[in-house]
């Protein structure tokens, strides 16, 4: 017979699941308070859960239950995003020999453009969320939209379902990264449920489909070989992570000071290597073109869910009366650049997935643009210290969704004052236990890394 803790274990697992599957497939994102209610009650069944469980042989049934969750969205269609129709726009454009960054969709769409182009029609053009803007998405991202679209040329759910399944194994793979290298670190193994059971992981990345997915196990795949002194497959993977999400680049200035200049040199060179062989099917001025005018208008148009910004542009609007995102957003790329840079000096000696912490950490409270999913690699890095602050923003961070209206869209201020203000104190509280030597919140049975 099953104790009592495994059928408590049972209970919230299966509640978990039901969350799951009704902001999937009965909820959208217009539907706040329904929504955040559920997606609340999904994390209340995950920290239940994570703070229930301390046996080894638990891992196992969980880790299925997390994978098994994942599969349970293979055939939704993702609906608290529309970023999709933008993959499927790609991968349709690719396959006909049209270079996804040689025109914006509201070009393709002019009369006599996209009349002789499969897939490209009107229907698909209503439901891309940012027709006036080149595409984003590096060489890797790109194969894969163009490979669902040369299986599925005239289908959505076709396309869909293919692109999942590389999110999924993505996400299967980190899992299993996390644990072999929890094990290496001489972690509690229950830690890689933080990742596996993570209500915002699980809907973010599997489930409305956001590549961080192999971003993250691409990056933990350099770490497992870089342990290994395996330079070459190292560096391959953190290229392959580049080339999926350019955010990466930002990790580099680790490298220097933690390396020393010699091995350093050798991990640039064959990383850089390797991107470029990587890029070159795409590698042309339409590329360059595209990608500088998308990065510029990151810096200085786009604006949401963003904290010190934030602060600054109102600190703008009574200086100078206007938004002052133009000038702002450099000059907080700038600080960024310069606070990582810092830190990669000052901490040269911290294991790597920590540091990758703190560097995330830094570029995000710089940043204009924080969408829920863009706190996913703090999950994933934050196993490997007793901080868990990061845990706090996933439920928090949901709270953006607020701001969908059928109307469109408009951020609620006071959201987003009490998402940063309730981090920052559970940060401030979590560094001062850690100074007094003490445990941190939602740590592991007592257990401080």
């Amino acid at each position: 017979m099953p104790d009592k803790r495994s059928i408590v274990l049972l209970l919230l697992a299966t509640l978990l699941l039901a969350c799951i599957f009704i902001m999937v497939y009965k909820l959208e994102r217009i539907q706040t308070y329904p929504l955040l209610f559920t997606y609340s009650l999904a994390f209340a069944a995950y920290v239940g859960i994570y703070k229930s469980v301390n046996q080894k042989h638990q891992i196992w049934w969980l880790l299925g239950i997390s994978v098994l969750l994942r599969l349970l969205l293979l055939p939704a269609v993702p609906n608290l995003s529309d970023d999709i129709y933008r993959f499927i726009w790609d991968g349709r454009l690719l396959i006909q020999n049209i270079h996804p960054f040689a025109y914006l969709p509201s070009e393709i769409m002019a009369e006599g453009i996209y009349l002789p182009l499969k897939g490209i029609d009107q229907t698909l053009f209503q439901q891309l969320n940012s027709p006036d803007y080149f595409t984003i998405y590096p060489p890797v991202n790109q194969t894969i939209f163009a490979l669902a679209a040369w299986l599925f040329p005239e289908s959505i759910m076709g396309s869909v379902i293919f692109i999942r399944m590389f999110v999924v194994l993505a996400e299967v793979g980190t899992l299993y990264l996390l644990y072999q290298l929890i094990r290496q670190h001489d972690l509690p193994r229950t830690r890689v449920l933080l990742y596996g059971l993570n209500p915002m992981i699980i809907m973010e990345l599997s489930g409305n489909l956001h590549f961080e997915a192999l971003m993250i196990c691409f990056l933990l795949l350099s770490y497992f070989f870089l342990e290994k002194n395996r330079w070459l497959l190292s560096s391959f993977f953190f290229a392959l992570a580049i080339c999926t999400k350019l955010l990466p680049l930002i990790l580099l200035p680790l490298y220097l000071w933690r390396l020393g200049i010699r091995n350093a040199i050798r991990f640039y060179a064959a990383t850089g290597v390797i991107t470029l062989l990587l890029f070159a099917p795409l590698l042309n001025l339409e590329l360059i073109k595209g990608i500088s005018e998308s990065i510029g208008l990151y810096f200085q148009k786009f604006e949401f869910n963003a904290s010190i910004y934030y602060i600054v542009r109102e600190i703008g609007y009574v200086v100078k009366g206007y938004n002052i995102i133009q000038t702002a957003g450099i000059w907080l790329a700038m600080s960024t650049f310069m606070g990582i840079v810092f830190f990669s000096v000052v901490e040269r000696h911290a294991k790597l997935p920590v540091a990758w912490l703190w560097i995330w950490v830094i570029y995000l409270a710089l940043s204009t643009i924080v969408h829920p999913w863009y706190i996913a690699p703090l999950i994933a890095f934050g196993i490997f210290t007793h901080y868990r602050f990061m845990m706090v923003w996933a439920w928090l961070i949901f709270f953006s969704y607020a701001g969908y209206t059928a109307d469109g869209f408009e951020e609620i201020l006071e959201i987003t004052f009490a998402e940063y203000a309730i981090v920052l104190l559970v940060l401030v509280y979590e560094l001062w236990m850690k100074y007094k030597g003490k445990n941190a919140i939602f740590s592991s049975k007592g257990y401080s890394a």
